[in-house]
């Protein structure tokens, strides 16, 4: 919904130079040979536009629009949930535009060996554990720490039993991975980008368009 950005256009609706937010990640994801089909969530509201917008910008590889849900995660378990037969699932959050093709294949040839595979970046900076107030707690040691992104990627059998697990018994978890990982299975981190990032407010937005200026 973009709330964090103020807007009254949803984030994945808004412009990078002339081009929606939702379709540079499309037009990556409709290059790569081992995507055969692709499902995309989205609000109510925007189901037309998106049906319109696929049109325009020639994404043939989308076999669906589904309503998504309140929430990301349920956005991602209406698509999954139309899927009738697939061996691998690939996650992709339209909020990051700048995926790259090679971080895509990547991710993918890492979940095929793995059955679990994620996108993420390693903390470089400083970190530190900040309480209530804001006053620094303690420094946080960072070595072993990564961000997590996406895409992600998973044996279709395995999510879905992520799921059922998930329905009996929920947990606080943010992502796809997160119910895997409460199964006990490991899951593989490959390295992603800097430069996918995930617009949630105002600067990651100012930095977008800087990016889609100068790629």
């Amino acid at each position: 919904m973009g709330i964090r950005l103020g807007s009254a256009v949803p984030k994945q609706f808004m412009e990078l130079e002339g081009k929606p937010v939702l379709i540079y990640s499309l037009e990556v994801l409709n290059q790569v040979e081992d995507i055969s089909d692709i499902i995309v969530s989205g609000s109510a509201s925007g189901v037309s536009v998106i049906k319109k917008l696929l049109r325009t910008f020639s994404i043939g590889k989308v076999l669906d629009v589904v309503e998504g849900g309140k929430e990301r995660m349920q956005s991602v378990r209406n698509a999954f949930d139309t899927i009738r037969t697939t061996d691998y699932v690939l996650i992709h959050d339209a909020a990051r535009p700048f995926v790259t093709r090679a971080v895509v294949e990547g991710v993918i040839r890492a979940g095929i060996a793995h059955d679990a595979a994620i996108s993420a970046i390693p903390v470089n900076d400083t970190v530190k554990f900040v309480d209530a107030g804001g006053t620094i707690v303690r420094n946080v040691d960072r070595r072993g720490l990564w961000l997590a992104q996406t895409p992600q990627v998973f044996r279709h059998s395995l999510l879905a039993r992520a799921y059922e697990l998930y329905d009996r018994q929920p947990a606080e978890v943010t992502d796809e991975s997160g119910m895997v990982e409460l199964m006990g299975v490991p899951v593989k981190a490959v390295a992603g980008s800097l430069l996918n990032i995930k617009i949630t407010n105002d600067d990651d937005l100012a930095l977008a368009r800087l990016i889609a200026r100068t790629a």
